[in-house]
């Protein structure tokens, strides 16, 4: 009977070390990431914040764990920031979370940052030579001979444009008369690619299209979803955030078009975009709590690190100049 205890001690001891190493190992080993553009996510935020080497892990677990087939392709989970937004809030300590908050601040003043406009749905329309999806759509119907006749059309589309800019460089033609010979030369080639398919080819075309418009829809939908859920958002804010989001639309429309009509100048334009985005967000403020208003940041922050991961794979090519980072985008349809 004592051999037989002794025996079943030896073994849980046996068993306790070996749990404890296999911990240790782990709380010691990087996590990894099975997805070369998920691991350039990851390091492009590990190398922006200080993060502990448990929090590093947690991180590349929820990355595992939200990104899963988040591959930059549209099998991955619609809103996948958003849901890794909320565990980060919950799982990062205090000053680990007000570096990001910090570096949110700082990125508002940046030049050259990932346009906002391009979404994660958006991204996917762009393939790695540079075509749209309407150009993939067509490049999938049309045959040998007739894609052939089309980098023709393109081709000589594209020496009309050289010529209208020389023309532009030597104060031959003004900007009014640039504008119409640009759409003139975009008609041309549409007219010409239009002649060069058959009407079944047409009735695809539509069809993919639509298709595409489907799913975009969907993916806005579901992108929708997760942000509210991730947020934990009421009916009442929903609502409130909503008419909020329309009512400042509204307002920067009208400011558009007075520039447009040339009744602001730069200067005044400026103050009044960045005024209208205060006033925004102190809205948006008024009717979350302290936990969402983090969530919301982090999201922006991961956003921000997700779009510089599509331009390093060549998926994202346009970069302006002087857009506000601010939070309150995180509400646009957009992303």
């Amino acid at each position: 009977m004592k051999n037989i205890y002794k025996k079943n001690l030896s073994i849980s001891f046996f068993l306790f070390l070996l749990m404890g190493c296999e911990n240790l190992l782990q709380n010691n080993d990087e996590v990894a990431i099975d997805s070369e553009e998920l691991e350039f996510f990851s390091r492009s935020i590990e190398e922006d914040i200080s993060l502990s080497k448990n929090s590093k892990n947690k991180l590349r677990r929820g990355i595992n764990e939200f990104g899963e087939k988040n591959k930059l392709d549209k099998d991955r989970k619609p809103g996948f920031l958003w849901y890794l937004a909320a565990e980060m809030q919950s799982t990062l300590n205090d000053e680990e979370k007000a570096e990001i908050f910090a570096n949110i601040e700082n990125k508002n003043h940046k030049k050259d940052k990932p346009r906002q406009k391009h979404n994660e749905f958006e991204r996917d329309e762009k393939n790695n030579k540079g075509h749209n999806q309407g150009e993939k759509d067509l490049f999938e119907i049309i045959t040998d001979v007739q894609m052939i006749e089309y980098n023709l059309i393109v081709e000589n589309f594209t020496i009309r444009m050289n010529l209208i800019k020389n023309r532009v460089e030597s104060g031959e033609i003004s900007r009014e008369d640039v504008e119409l010979e640009i759409e003139e030369n975009y008609s041309l080639m549409n007219q010409a690619i239009d002649d060069l398919l058959t009407e079944d080819q047409k009735i695809q075309l539509i069809e993919m299209k639509a298709q595409r418009e489907k799913e975009k829809e969907e993916f806005y939908l579901a992108m929708e979803e997760a942000k509210n859920k991730a947020l934990g958002l009421s009916d009442n804010q929903i609502q409130s955030l909503e008419s909020f989001q329309k009512d400042f639309e509204g307002l920067m429309l009208n400011l558009r078009l007075q520039i447009e009509a040339g009744e602001l100048n730069k200067e005044t334009a400026e103050e009044s975009i960045k005024s209208l985005k205060t006033n925004h967000r102190t809205s948006i403020e008024s009717v979350l709590d302290d936990v969402q208003i983090e969530i919301m940041k982090i999201h922006n922050f991961l956003s921000y690190h997700w779009k510089i991961c599509a331009e390093k794979d060549d998926l994202i090519k346009e970069k302006i100049d002087n857009e506000e980072y601010e939070f309150e985008e995180s509400f646009e349809v957009e992303d």
